[in-house]
């Protein structure tokens, strides 16, 4: 009789490095873009030669804002999409090894991954929501 543990297929759910990679940095990645970007159009299209103007001089400046933010929304939500999914695949793995007995260093590695993209995301998420919220409070000009 053999009374060796079965140990379940490691691979069969294991997230991939791609999609750890995904879930770790979109999120946090978006958040960059959004800011970085909105704040070098909003410098461009308020402060024409140097000068601050009340409305931007760019007559699309509120509207491209408003797209930005919608992509880093979108790209934010996939991000933190996908650390969810890689959470739940990595802990029900490490569950089930854990049930066998069995320790296996690269998927300890990987739960960790994706819990840390998971909290990261989220955070990210709510950070793009704030800035979203903010920009719609606030003229990027100063005038409304």
């Amino acid at each position: 009789m053999n009374d060796t543990p079965t140990v379940p297929h490691k691979d069969s759910t294991r997230p991939r490095g791609f999609a750890l990679v995904v879930g770790l940095l979109l999120a946090p990645a978006a958040w960059i873009v959004q800011t970085d970007l909105g704040q070098t159009l909003a410098a461009w299209g308020c402060f024409p030669h140097e000068h601050p103007v009340n409305a931007p001089a760019l007559p699309w400046l509120e509207r491209g804002l408003l797209i930005v933010a919608v992509c880093a929304l979108l790209l934010g939500l996939a991000g933190a999409l996908t650390a969810w999914r890689n959470w739940r695949q990595s802990g029900a793995l490490a569950s089930a090894l854990r049930e066998h007995g069995a320790i296996d260093r690269h998927i300890a590695r990987d739960v960790f991954i994706a819990r840390a993209g998971a909290l990261a995301s989220a955070l990210f998420v709510f950070a793009l929501i704030a800035t979203d919220l903010a920009w719609m409070m606030i003229s990027p000009c100063g005038g409304r």
